[in-house]
Protein backbone atom coordinates (compact mmCIF):
# COMPACT_ATOMS: atom_id res chain seq x y z
CA UNK A 1 0.00 0.00 0.00
CA UNK A 2 0.97 3.63 -0.57
CA UNK A 3 -0.10 5.79 2.33
CA UNK A 4 -0.06 9.52 3.11
CA UNK A 5 -0.24 10.63 6.73
CA UNK A 6 -1.35 14.21 7.35
CA UNK A 7 -0.52 15.53 10.82
CA UNK A 8 -1.66 19.02 11.81
CA UNK A 9 0.87 19.60 14.60
CA UNK A 10 4.43 20.77 14.69
CA UNK A 11 6.95 17.96 14.51
CA UNK A 12 7.71 16.57 17.99
CA UNK A 13 4.45 17.81 19.44
CA UNK A 14 0.90 16.63 20.10
CA UNK A 15 -0.59 14.08 17.71
CA UNK A 16 2.76 13.81 15.90
CA UNK A 17 3.58 11.27 18.62
CA UNK A 18 0.63 9.20 17.43
CA UNK A 19 1.15 9.63 13.70
CA UNK A 20 4.90 9.08 13.46
CA UNK A 21 5.18 5.80 15.42
CA UNK A 22 2.18 4.49 13.51
CA UNK A 23 3.86 5.43 10.23
CA UNK A 24 7.12 3.75 11.28
CA UNK A 25 5.31 0.54 12.17
CA UNK A 26 3.38 0.44 8.90
CA UNK A 27 6.54 1.20 6.89
CA UNK A 28 8.26 -1.62 8.75
CA UNK A 29 5.64 -4.00 7.34
CA UNK A 30 6.79 -3.15 3.81
CA UNK A 31 4.37 -0.38 2.91
CA UNK A 32 5.31 3.01 1.42
CA UNK A 33 4.48 5.79 3.89
CA UNK A 34 4.81 9.57 3.56
CA UNK A 35 4.12 11.75 6.59
CA UNK A 36 3.54 15.50 6.48
CA UNK A 37 3.98 17.52 9.66
CA UNK A 38 4.80 21.19 10.36
CA UNK A 39 8.40 22.34 10.69
CA UNK A 40 9.60 23.98 13.89
CA UNK A 41 12.51 25.59 12.04
CA UNK A 42 11.39 26.71 8.58
CA UNK A 43 8.66 29.28 8.01
CA UNK A 44 8.64 29.31 4.20
CA UNK A 45 10.06 26.10 2.82
CA UNK A 46 9.55 22.37 3.01
CA UNK A 47 12.30 19.91 3.97
CA UNK A 48 12.28 16.18 3.23
CA UNK A 49 14.01 13.37 5.07
CA UNK A 50 13.79 9.62 5.54
CA UNK A 51 13.23 8.50 9.13
CA UNK A 52 13.07 4.77 9.87
CA UNK A 53 11.62 4.04 6.45
CA UNK A 54 9.11 6.91 6.52
CA UNK A 55 9.42 9.79 4.05
CA UNK A 56 8.88 12.85 6.25
CA UNK A 57 7.96 16.29 4.94
CA UNK A 58 8.33 19.20 7.36
CA UNK A 59 6.06 21.85 5.87
CA UNK A 60 6.34 25.65 6.24
CA UNK A 61 5.23 27.01 9.63
CA UNK A 62 4.22 30.55 8.62
CA UNK A 63 0.64 31.06 9.84
CA UNK A 64 0.54 27.69 11.63
CA UNK A 65 -0.58 29.20 14.94
CA UNK A 66 -3.43 31.24 13.48
CA UNK A 67 -6.72 30.06 15.02
CA UNK A 68 -5.03 27.21 16.86
CA UNK A 69 -2.85 25.30 14.39
CA UNK A 70 -3.46 23.95 10.92
CA UNK A 71 -4.28 27.16 9.06
CA UNK A 72 -0.88 28.12 7.62
CA UNK A 73 -1.40 29.20 3.97
CA UNK A 74 1.91 27.91 2.52
CA UNK A 75 1.53 24.64 4.42
CA UNK A 76 -1.98 24.03 3.14
CA UNK A 77 -1.14 24.99 -0.45
CA UNK A 78 1.88 22.71 -0.48
CA UNK A 79 -0.14 19.77 0.84
CA UNK A 80 -2.94 20.38 -1.67
CA UNK A 81 -0.40 20.41 -4.49
CA UNK A 82 1.13 17.18 -3.25
CA UNK A 83 -2.26 15.46 -3.07
CA UNK A 84 -3.08 16.59 -6.61
CA UNK A 85 0.17 15.31 -8.09
CA UNK A 86 0.63 12.02 -6.19
CA UNK A 87 -1.55 8.94 -5.97
CA UNK A 88 -2.11 7.12 -2.68
CA UNK A 89 -4.17 4.08 -1.72
CA UNK A 90 -4.96 5.50 1.71
CA UNK A 91 -4.73 8.98 3.18
CA UNK A 92 -4.78 8.96 6.98
CA UNK A 93 -5.87 12.36 8.35
CA UNK A 94 -4.92 13.10 11.95
CA UNK A 95 -7.85 15.19 13.18
CA UNK A 96 -9.92 17.73 11.27
CA UNK A 97 -7.70 20.82 10.91
CA UNK A 98 -7.42 22.21 7.37
CA UNK A 99 -3.84 21.00 6.84
CA UNK A 100 -4.87 17.48 7.91
CA UNK A 101 -8.07 17.23 5.86
CA UNK A 102 -8.25 19.56 2.86
CA UNK A 103 -5.43 17.72 1.09
CA UNK A 104 -7.01 14.44 2.17
CA UNK A 105 -10.30 15.14 0.45
CA UNK A 106 -8.38 16.40 -2.56
CA UNK A 107 -6.54 13.08 -2.68
CA UNK A 108 -9.88 11.27 -2.51
CA UNK A 109 -10.66 12.77 -5.91
CA UNK A 110 -7.68 10.79 -7.18
CA UNK A 111 -8.96 7.52 -5.78
CA UNK A 112 -7.53 7.41 -2.26
CA UNK A 113 -9.55 5.96 0.59
CA UNK A 114 -9.78 8.32 3.57
CA UNK A 115 -9.17 7.43 7.20
CA UNK A 116 -10.17 10.10 9.74
CA UNK A 117 -8.21 9.80 12.98
CA UNK A 118 -10.12 11.21 15.96
CA UNK A 119 -7.72 11.89 18.83
CA UNK A 120 -9.41 14.81 20.61
CA UNK A 121 -12.88 16.17 21.36
CA UNK A 122 -12.74 19.67 19.89
CA UNK A 123 -16.18 21.21 19.45
CA UNK A 124 -19.24 21.76 21.60
CA UNK A 125 -19.59 22.38 25.35
CA UNK A 126 -16.46 21.32 27.20
CA UNK A 127 -14.46 20.67 24.02
CA UNK A 128 -10.96 21.97 23.39
CA UNK A 129 -12.34 24.96 21.48
CA UNK A 130 -14.82 25.83 24.24
CA UNK A 131 -12.56 28.53 25.67
CA UNK A 132 -13.43 32.26 25.56
CA UNK A 133 -11.49 34.10 22.86
CA UNK A 134 -9.68 30.91 21.78
CA UNK A 135 -11.09 31.13 18.26
CA UNK A 136 -12.50 33.72 15.91
CA UNK A 137 -16.26 32.94 16.13
CA UNK A 138 -16.55 32.01 12.46
CA UNK A 139 -13.57 29.67 12.72
CA UNK A 140 -14.97 28.06 15.86
CA UNK A 141 -18.33 27.49 14.18
CA UNK A 142 -16.62 25.98 11.12
CA UNK A 143 -14.50 23.65 13.26
CA UNK A 144 -17.47 22.45 15.29
CA UNK A 145 -19.24 21.47 12.04
CA UNK A 146 -16.17 20.16 10.21
CA UNK A 147 -14.94 18.00 13.11
CA UNK A 148 -17.99 15.78 12.72
CA UNK A 149 -18.65 16.22 8.98
CA UNK A 150 -15.11 15.17 8.04
CA UNK A 151 -15.62 11.91 9.95
CA UNK A 152 -18.96 11.21 8.24
CA UNK A 153 -17.45 11.75 4.81
CA UNK A 154 -14.39 9.59 5.45
CA UNK A 155 -14.29 5.93 4.45
CA UNK A 156 -13.17 4.85 7.92
CA UNK A 157 -12.71 6.40 11.35
CA UNK A 158 -10.08 5.52 13.93
CA UNK A 159 -10.57 6.78 17.48
CA UNK A 160 -8.05 7.10 20.28
CA UNK A 161 -10.67 6.40 22.96
CA UNK A 162 -13.82 4.37 23.50
CA UNK A 163 -15.64 7.66 24.22
CA UNK A 164 -14.88 9.00 20.74
CA UNK A 165 -15.75 5.65 19.18
CA UNK A 166 -19.21 5.90 20.70
CA UNK A 167 -19.48 9.51 19.56
CA UNK A 168 -18.71 8.42 15.99
CA UNK A 169 -21.37 5.71 16.13
CA UNK A 170 -23.86 8.20 17.57
CA UNK A 171 -23.23 10.35 14.47
CA UNK A 172 -24.58 7.50 12.37
CA UNK A 173 -21.26 6.00 11.24
CA UNK A 174 -21.55 2.23 10.93
CA UNK A 175 -19.73 0.44 13.78
CA UNK A 176 -17.72 -1.68 11.33
CA UNK A 177 -16.29 1.55 9.87
CA UNK A 178 -15.02 2.69 13.30
CA UNK A 179 -11.90 1.28 14.94
CA UNK A 180 -10.88 2.05 18.52
CA UNK A 181 -7.08 2.13 18.45
CA UNK A 182 -5.20 3.70 21.36
CA UNK A 183 -1.75 5.11 20.81
CA UNK A 184 1.09 2.70 21.52
CA UNK A 185 3.60 3.32 24.27
CA UNK A 186 7.06 4.55 23.27
CA UNK A 187 8.84 1.61 24.90
CA UNK A 188 11.93 1.98 22.69
CA UNK A 189 12.24 5.73 23.19
CA UNK A 190 11.42 5.75 26.92
CA UNK A 191 13.06 3.30 29.32
CA UNK A 192 12.76 2.94 33.11
CA UNK A 193 15.70 4.66 34.84
CA UNK A 194 16.31 4.05 38.57
CA UNK A 195 15.50 7.15 40.57
CA UNK A 196 18.95 7.36 42.16
CA UNK A 197 20.71 7.13 38.77
CA UNK A 198 18.44 9.71 37.13
CA UNK A 199 18.87 12.25 39.92
CA UNK A 200 22.62 11.81 40.10
CA UNK A 201 22.94 12.43 36.36
CA UNK A 202 20.78 15.57 36.53
CA UNK A 203 22.14 16.83 39.86
CA UNK A 204 18.83 16.59 41.73
CA UNK A 205 18.93 15.97 45.52
CA UNK A 206 18.10 12.36 46.34
CA UNK A 207 16.00 13.29 49.37
CA UNK A 208 13.65 15.56 47.42
CA UNK A 209 10.13 14.19 46.86
CA UNK A 210 8.92 14.91 43.33
CA UNK A 211 5.59 14.58 41.58
CA UNK A 212 6.14 14.68 37.81
CA UNK A 213 4.09 15.82 34.81
CA UNK A 214 5.02 15.87 31.12
CA UNK A 215 3.56 17.41 28.04
CA UNK A 216 3.01 20.31 25.69
CA UNK A 217 -0.53 20.70 27.05
CA UNK A 218 -0.16 21.86 30.64
CA UNK A 219 -3.77 22.38 31.68
CA UNK A 220 -5.47 21.36 34.93
CA UNK A 221 -2.22 21.63 36.91
CA UNK A 222 -4.09 23.70 39.48
CA UNK A 223 -5.46 20.36 40.75
CA UNK A 224 -1.93 19.21 41.57
CA UNK A 225 -0.80 22.56 42.94
CA UNK A 226 -3.72 22.65 45.32
CA UNK A 227 -2.96 19.05 46.31
CA UNK A 228 0.69 19.68 47.22
CA UNK A 229 0.06 23.00 48.95
CA UNK A 230 -0.26 21.28 52.38
CA UNK A 231 2.68 18.97 51.56
CA UNK A 232 5.64 21.33 52.07
CA UNK A 233 8.36 18.88 51.07
CA UNK A 234 6.77 17.85 47.74
CA UNK A 235 7.92 19.42 44.47
CA UNK A 236 6.10 19.54 41.13
CA UNK A 237 8.26 18.86 38.07
CA UNK A 238 6.74 19.94 34.73
CA UNK A 239 8.65 18.44 31.80
CA UNK A 240 8.25 20.60 28.71
CA UNK A 241 8.52 24.16 27.48
CA UNK A 242 8.32 26.71 30.28
CA UNK A 243 4.83 28.16 30.42
CA UNK A 244 4.51 31.54 32.19
CA UNK A 245 0.88 30.75 33.02
CA UNK A 246 1.99 27.69 35.00
CA UNK A 247 4.40 29.80 37.03
CA UNK A 248 1.64 32.33 37.69
CA UNK A 249 -0.63 29.52 38.89
CA UNK A 250 2.11 28.24 41.18
CA UNK A 251 2.53 31.69 42.67
CA UNK A 252 -1.21 31.89 43.31
CA UNK A 253 -1.17 28.55 45.14
CA UNK A 254 2.00 29.42 47.06
CA UNK A 255 4.08 26.59 45.58
CA UNK A 256 6.28 28.56 43.14
CA UNK A 257 9.35 27.77 45.24
CA UNK A 258 8.61 24.07 44.69
CA UNK A 259 7.93 24.26 40.95
CA UNK A 260 10.57 22.85 38.59
CA UNK A 261 9.89 23.70 34.95
CA UNK A 262 12.50 21.82 32.95
CA UNK A 263 11.97 23.64 29.63
CA UNK A 264 12.20 21.61 26.41
CA UNK A 265 13.75 18.17 26.88
CA UNK A 266 15.03 16.28 23.81
CA UNK A 267 13.71 12.77 23.30
CA UNK A 268 17.06 11.23 24.24
CA UNK A 269 16.81 12.67 27.77
CA UNK A 270 13.11 12.23 28.51
CA UNK A 271 13.70 8.92 30.30
CA UNK A 272 16.12 10.60 32.72
CA UNK A 273 13.64 13.30 33.68
CA UNK A 274 10.80 10.83 34.08
CA UNK A 275 13.10 8.73 36.23
CA UNK A 276 13.59 11.66 38.62
CA UNK A 277 9.97 11.55 39.76
CA UNK A 278 8.77 9.48 42.68
CA UNK A 279 5.34 9.40 41.04
CA UNK A 280 3.73 10.93 37.97
CA UNK A 281 0.43 12.76 37.86
CA UNK A 282 -2.38 13.13 35.34
CA UNK A 283 -4.88 15.76 36.53
CA UNK A 284 -7.98 16.14 34.35
CA UNK A 285 -11.07 18.25 34.87
CA UNK A 286 -14.24 16.34 34.01
CA UNK A 287 -15.20 17.84 30.64
CA UNK A 288 -15.71 16.56 27.11
CA UNK A 289 -12.17 17.38 25.94
CA UNK A 290 -10.67 15.21 28.68
CA UNK A 291 -13.22 12.42 28.50
CA UNK A 292 -12.48 12.02 24.79
CA UNK A 293 -8.72 11.73 24.91
CA UNK A 294 -6.09 9.19 25.89
CA UNK A 295 -3.17 11.50 26.73
CA UNK A 296 0.24 10.48 25.43
CA UNK A 297 1.63 11.44 28.81
CA UNK A 298 -0.05 8.44 30.43
CA UNK A 299 1.70 6.12 27.98
CA UNK A 300 5.01 7.87 28.69
CA UNK A 301 4.48 7.28 32.42
CA UNK A 302 3.81 3.59 31.80
CA UNK A 303 6.85 3.21 29.55
CA UNK A 304 9.02 4.88 32.21
CA UNK A 305 7.72 2.47 34.85
CA UNK A 306 6.37 5.15 37.18
CA UNK A 307 3.26 4.85 39.40
CA UNK A 308 0.51 7.33 38.55
CA UNK A 309 -2.04 9.46 40.38
CA UNK A 310 -4.80 10.39 37.92
CA UNK A 311 -8.27 11.87 37.75
CA UNK A 312 -11.02 9.27 37.10
CA UNK A 313 -12.00 10.70 33.70
CA UNK A 314 -12.70 8.87 30.44
CA UNK A 315 -10.56 5.87 29.49
CA UNK A 316 -7.98 6.85 32.14
CA UNK A 317 -10.26 5.33 34.75
CA UNK A 318 -10.41 2.03 32.85
CA UNK A 319 -6.64 1.80 32.35
CA UNK A 320 -5.84 2.36 36.02
CA UNK A 321 -8.63 0.10 37.30
CA UNK A 322 -7.79 -2.78 34.98
CA UNK A 323 -4.01 -2.66 35.20
CA UNK A 324 -3.31 -1.47 38.79
CA UNK A 325 -0.66 1.07 37.77
CA UNK A 326 -1.66 3.84 40.16
CA UNK A 327 -4.42 5.53 42.10
CA UNK A 328 -7.53 7.33 40.86
CA UNK A 329 -8.38 10.46 42.80
CA UNK A 330 -11.00 13.18 42.57
CA UNK A 331 -9.71 16.73 42.89
CA UNK A 332 -10.21 16.90 46.66
CA UNK A 333 -8.49 13.52 47.11
CA UNK A 334 -5.49 14.19 44.88
CA UNK A 335 -3.20 15.22 47.72
CA UNK A 336 -4.14 12.18 49.80
CA UNK A 337 -3.33 9.87 46.89
CA UNK A 338 0.04 11.56 46.33
CA UNK A 339 0.88 11.31 50.02
CA UNK A 340 -0.18 7.66 50.10
CA UNK A 341 2.13 6.61 47.28
CA UNK A 342 5.02 8.66 48.66
CA UNK A 343 4.73 6.87 52.02
CA UNK A 344 3.92 3.34 50.82
CA UNK A 345 7.04 2.42 48.87
CA UNK A 346 6.21 -1.28 48.44
CA UNK A 347 2.88 -0.55 46.77
CA UNK A 348 4.37 2.19 44.62
CA UNK A 349 7.13 -0.18 43.49
CA UNK A 350 4.60 -2.87 42.59
CA UNK A 351 2.60 -0.37 40.55
CA UNK A 352 5.77 0.76 38.78
CA UNK A 353 6.49 -2.81 37.73
CA UNK A 354 2.94 -3.23 36.45
CA UNK A 355 3.26 0.01 34.50
CA UNK A 356 6.15 -1.10 32.31
CA UNK A 357 4.55 -4.49 31.65
CA UNK A 358 1.29 -2.82 30.60
CA UNK A 359 3.23 -0.56 28.24
CA UNK A 360 4.96 -3.56 26.68
CA UNK A 361 1.83 -5.70 26.38
CA UNK A 362 -1.49 -3.83 26.32
CA UNK A 363 -0.04 -0.82 24.47
CA UNK A 364 2.46 -2.61 22.23
CA UNK A 365 2.78 -0.98 18.81
CA UNK A 366 3.28 -4.28 16.94
CA UNK A 367 -0.03 -5.64 18.25
CA UNK A 368 -1.85 -2.38 17.56
CA UNK A 369 -0.37 -2.28 14.05
CA UNK A 370 -1.84 -5.68 13.22
CA UNK A 371 -5.29 -4.24 13.97
CA UNK A 372 -4.51 -1.07 12.01
CA UNK A 373 -3.44 -2.87 8.84
CA UNK A 374 -6.46 -5.18 9.03
CA UNK A 375 -8.65 -2.07 9.17
CA UNK A 376 -6.83 -0.46 6.23
CA UNK A 377 -7.41 -3.65 4.22
CA UNK A 378 -11.08 -3.67 5.16
CA UNK A 379 -11.52 -0.02 4.11
CA UNK A 380 -9.75 -0.60 0.79
CA UNK A 381 -12.35 -3.23 -0.08
CA UNK A 382 -15.41 -1.15 0.80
Amino acid sequence: MRLLYLNHNYRFGGTYYRAMPMAEQVAGRGHEVTLMTVSREHRWRVTWSNVNGVRVAETPSWGQDNSGEGYGPPDNLLRLGHALTHRYDIIHMFDHKPNATFAGFTGKLRGAKLIADWADWWGGPGGINDVPKRRIPAVGAFEQWWEERSKRWADGVITISTVLRQRAIDLGIAPDRVLYLPTGAAIDRIKPVPLRDARQQLGIPLERRIVGFIGMGQGDLEIVMNAIRPLPDVWLMVIGHKNPAVLTQAEQFGVADRLWQTDFVPDAQVSLYLGCADIMCLPLSDRAANRGRLPNKLLDYLAAGRPVVASPVGDIRTVLEEHLVGLLAADVEFGQAIQYLLTHNAEATTMAGHARRVAEEAFSWPGLTDRLIDFYTQVLHL
